[in-house]
């Protein structure tokens, strides 16, 4: 017989398989070389001294005894001489959390109502929705600006407390109104069973103890993925928090706001002090990465996202 002792040979199916899980590899590990260059990049620019940055700017690493720690303790102080860089992350991670927070419950709602409600009107509401998903987010950001403006001045906003509520109400909102989220809540609903569902209604369950008790439970999964497609939408957004703050006093900034300062040359301009914010701001995005992505992958099958 023609084998190697100890071995087999492999058939054309196998070969072709092993070829693909080569292939695969190689292109998934020059993929992720160029992702995670400039994070590595990043940093290692944020540990080099002043004097490293200017001599060996495009170096990964601090050269040898040029190590050290004055970025991350060297950020813009306000007014008050506080480290402004807080402010910045509190603001950032409260707003995106109550992003999130607003986001899940629209979006289990109104999934919900579609799927298991009869009312007049769905087939019309659904087009809706799918038309308002084809608009762009940059055409609304003129007139969205233009009536943030035109309501500032008719109400009458005044006082620090009076325009950071102000101007967070309109940070917000955008971000819980997306229809993508709501559309793979709904195509998750449609997948449970009806006779789940019809079960529980034999039994007296109403909406809100269907709702509650079983689609939620259930929901999990999704309920996951949305959370992190979410926050970090949030976490990231940058053009619409830029205009809303324009001009405003730095305590209202985002940590995205502030560290597009250090790049845009707005008087930061430390390389070292944006690496360092930049290494700040990635480290709740890595948390809620590490939080969902055991539940992520089985949201995406659920909703019949493909990878």
């Amino acid at each position: 017989m023609n084998f190697v002792k100890g071995k087999r040979k492999l058939t054309k199916s196998e070969k072709h398989s092993r070829r693909e899980k080569i292939v695969s590899f190689i292109v998934l590990s020059v993929a992720s070389v160029f992702f995670l260059l400039p994070l590595i990049y990043m940093l290692g620019n944020s540990f080099k001294t002043d004097l490293d940055l200017q001599l060996h700017p495009g170096s990964l690493f601090p050269s040898p005894g040029q190590w050290t720690l004055k970025h991350y303790s060297g950020f813009m102080a306000g007014k008050d001489g506080i480290d402004l860089l807080p402010v910045w992350m509190i603001n950032s991670l409260w707003s995106s959390l109550a992003t999130v927070g607003i986001t899940l419950l629209l979006d289990l709602v109104t999934a919900y109502a579609v799927v298991f409600l009869k009312f007049k009107g769905k087939k019309v509401f659904m087009n809706i929705l799918y038309a308002w998903m084809a608009v762009p987010g940059v055409i609304t950001l003129a007139p969205s600006l233009t009536l943030f403006n035109a309501l500032s001045s008719s109400i009458g906003v005044e006082g620090f407390a009076g325009n950071y509520a102000y101007i967070y109400f309109w940070l917000i909102l955008p971000g819980c109104t997306g229809v993508y989220n709501m559309l793979l809540m709904r195509n998750f609903f449609l997948s449970i069973p009806n006779d789940i569902i019809d079960s529980a209604k034999s039994d007296g369950a109403g909406h809100f103890a269907i709702f509650r008790k079983i689609v939620c439970p259930l929901a999990k999964s999704t309920m996951m993925l949305i959370v992190l497609f979410t926050f970090t939408g949030a976490w990231n957004n940058l053009v619409w928090p830029q205009l809303l703050m324009s001009g405003k006093d730095p305590h209202f900034q985002t940590i995205t706001v502030a560290l597009a300062g250090y790049t845009g040359g707005g008087g930061y301009g430390k390389k070292g002090i944006e690496m360092a914010t930049g290494v700040f701001a990635l480290i709740p995005i890595f948390i809620i990465f590490l939080i969902t992505q055991n539940k992520m992958i089985d949201g995406l099958a659920s909703t019949g996202v493909k990878g």
